[in-house]
Order: C-alpha cells, then structure tokens, then sequence
C-alpha cells in the first residue's frame, strides 16, 4: 500500500489499482474522463516520488520534465506526492535514472546483507509474493520456487562480491521469451522493494540494487519474445531439432532411459528431449 499526498491529505492506494481509481474510492473530487489516458483531463503533478513510465506516455517532452504524469493510468510503484498541473513547483526528475550506477563489487551490501543471510531471507520473501501474484506468476509456471531463488541468490551474490558463482544465462537470454512492459518491470521492482524494507535494508543501498536492476531494462523490456543469442548464433523461440546423443540421457516425457547414438528431438527452447516413441508428438 503506498501513501498519496493531495491536497493536504494522505490517501492510500493499493498496487493493484490506478492512482485515479484509489482517489475515487476515498471520496476525493478528482477530475477525469476517458479513463485510458488519451483525454488528459486528470493530468497532475507529481512533486515527490518515482513514477511509473506508462503514467507519462503520450506526454511531451517538457510535461515529462515537469512531473506530469496521467494518474487513470498510474499504478504507483512507491508514495508520491501530487498536485493538479499548472500549480507544480518546479521542474523535476526521476528519483532514480534507469542507468543509475551501482558498484560492483559492492562490500557494503554485502555486509548488510550479512554475508548472505538477509539476501535469502529478502528473496524468500519476494518469491513468496511473485508466485501467488497474478501477474507475475504465469512466467514461472513449470519452475519451482525453491529452484529461482537459488539462482537468483547466486547471480546477485556474484554482482556484491565479485565471486564466479553463478553460472546460469545473462539476463537478456533468460527473459528472451518474456513479453515484459515497462510497467510490469516497475511493478516486480516495487515488490522487490517492498521485501527489502521489510528487512530493513538501508534505503541508500535499496536505491543502489534498484540501479543494478534497473541496468537491464534494456535487456528485458519487449513487446516481443526475442531468440536466445549465444556468440553470434540465435536459437528461436520455439520450435524443435534433433540430435544424436553422444551419452545416455532420460526422456523428458516418458522417463525411459535413452541410449547412447540414439537420435532424439529436444525443445530448441526449453532443452527438453524425447525419445523416438515419443518424439513424433512431443508435449509443450
């Protein structure tokens, strides 16, 4: 639940909903019409907090500058303090640059975060929430819980210590089939910030693992699924090929072991393979 200051009075609103939705629930009089961000009429000034990208589109360059943002389709990502347009104070920036620079390694994090313990227990915490979220939890269907945490655990330890730890894919490939907004973005990062504070980590280092996250919004923001890239190879999205095996291995399908120069078929995602009875009509 994030504060909105208005008027000289605090208002709450939930994640789930618009920052315009929350005001009329509480009874304020708050201007609006299409309710989709085209009209402009609920345009405000956002004084104080961060605001999520999706807020401001549409908008020009200077009202951008300003603070100005559409609150029928802001779903705030942290407390913001707002008045109407035309009455904002001066002009102002983003709380925080998506290529806000971080340090890497980072001993400072590390020791607050006590050598690992308290990143666990953030982590525990975030992937508890992300798994029962209905927005957030479609993208790990078929991955265990236990599973992500590990290899998350293993990749942020690897940016705070400098440790050759983790050994799984780089951002960019490991999101490359994920159809990831802006929007959806900031909402996983206001959960991750949220389990932070409720471990009570520093906000000064809270800011500074928002600006080592905020480094690969490049890499995973997309209005499509990209190919995984390896070098200079791609590997599609989807699709299957085959190989024959130089060792023994399992099906994915039916479990039966798979001999040694036996051609299979496997996911060209996904890595899964499947043995000649099962391979003319594979499973997603």
């Amino acid at each position: 639940m994030f504060r909105i200051e208005y008027s000289g009075s605090s208002y709450d609103c939930d994640p789930h909903e618009t920052l315009l939705e929350a005001m009329l629930r509480q009874g304020v009089n708050f201007p609006f019409s299409c309710r989709k961000g085209s009209c402009h009429t609920c345009m405000h000034i956002a004084e104080k907090g961060r605001l999520p990208p999706k807020s401001q589109k549409g908008l020009s360059d200077e009202q951008v500058e300003q603070g100005c943002f559409l609150p029928c389709v802001c779903r705030p990502i942290e407390g913001l303090s707002i008045v109407p347009a035309g009455k904002g104070s001066v002009k102002r920036k983003s709380s925080t640059s998506r290529k806000e620079t971080f340090l890497s390694p980072d001993p400072e994090m590390w020791e607050a975060l006590d050598n690992g313990r308290v990143l666990s227990e953030i982590l525990e915490d975030f992937y508890i929430r992300v798994f029962s979220d209905e927005r957030l939890s479609p993208f790990f269907h078929g991955v265990t819980r236990q599973r992500v945490q590990e290899k998350q655990y293993l990749f942020m330890k690897q940016k705070f210590t400098g440790e050759k730890v983790y050994f799984g894919d780089r951002p960019r490939n490991a999101h490359h089939w994920m159809v990831i907004s802006d929007d959806l973005f900031d909402y996983r990062e206001s959960i991750m910030v949220e389990s932070m504070r409720r471990h009570n980590l520093p906000e000064h280092l809270i800011e500074r693992w928002r600006g080592l996250e905020n480094s690969f919004r490049e890499d995973i923001v997309k209005d499509e699924p990209w190919n995984r890239k390896i070098g200079d190879m791609e590997i599609p999205v989807s699709g299957y090929g085959e190989v024959t095996l130089e060792i023994g291995s399992l099906c994915d399908s039916c479990g039966e072991e798979i001999d040694a120069g036996t051609t299979v078929r496997y996911h060209l995602r996904l890595g899964t393979l499947y043995c000649p009875e099962c391979m003319q009509s594979p499973a997603e």
